[in-house]
């Protein structure tokens, strides 16, 4: 009789266990397919694309469609040859923004607008959706007023004739180093808006987190 109490005993340990065994393992799992992503080659190109594009002061051709007023300046045959891949455009009310979307984080295509960072979803789907842009600006205002979103405001991302709507839950200021503000969910849509703090300066990366919400 004894020894049945301590089998059983140990059966309802083992029991026990199984889930949190289970439950380790899936979260370490997790973590070494969020390590796998920040050191993938695809990732690792598009912030280095950025941070170059970060370190010029960027040069806006003199018209572009839909961005607002043209200004005259000297021609740019280097910047007038390049044509960037438009999927959208991105409207921010609260800091006057309202910019083409554009597919990549080269200087080249920050000229332009905003930059939708490759390794990253596209907006509206599940996951983190990075969006970057120049702060410090010649002409055009690109994500020079970023620093004036609050928690709540909203922020329309258009791509493929749908507008996708954002809320601002969280603002920070991180390193250029910090790859843990594009971690992913498979849960939920959000996005992530990237530029320069201070104005001016490449030193930091200030963050602006979205969740869709409708």
């Amino acid at each position: 009789m004894k020894k049945i109490s301590t089998w059983l005993i140990a059966a309802g340990i083992i029991l026990i266990l199984i889930p949190i065994a289970g439950s380790l393992y899936t979260k370490h799992q997790q973590n070494k397919l969020y390590e796998e992503y920040l050191n993938s080659p695809e990732l690792k190109s598009s912030l280095e694309d950025l941070d170059s594009a970060f370190t010029e002061s960027p040069v806006t051709p003199s018209a572009i469609e839909g961005t607002g007023s043209a200004i005259e300046e000297p021609t740019k045959p280097a910047v007038e040859a390049y044509k960037p891949a438009v999927i959208g455009r991105i409207k921010i009310p609260s800091a006057s923004i309202n910019l083409l979307l554009v597919e990549g984080s080269t200087s080249k295509d920050l000229n332009w607008g905003a930059g939708h960072l490759t390794a990253t979803p596209m907006p509206g789907e599940i996951g983190n959706c990075a969006i970057a842009g120049h702060r410090n600006y010649t002409f055009g205002s690109y994500f020079s007023r970023l620093g004036d979103i609050k928690v709540g405001d909203q922020i329309t991302v258009e791509y493929k004739k749908t507008a996708y709507t954002y809320e601002a839950y969280e603002i920070l200021t991180v390193l250029p180093d910090d790859t843990s503000v594009l971690g992913q969910t498979d849960k939920a849509s959000i996005l992530t808006l990237i530029t320069c703090t201070p104005k001016g300066s490449n030193t930091h990366r200030l963050i602006i987190h979205g969740k869709l919400i409708s």
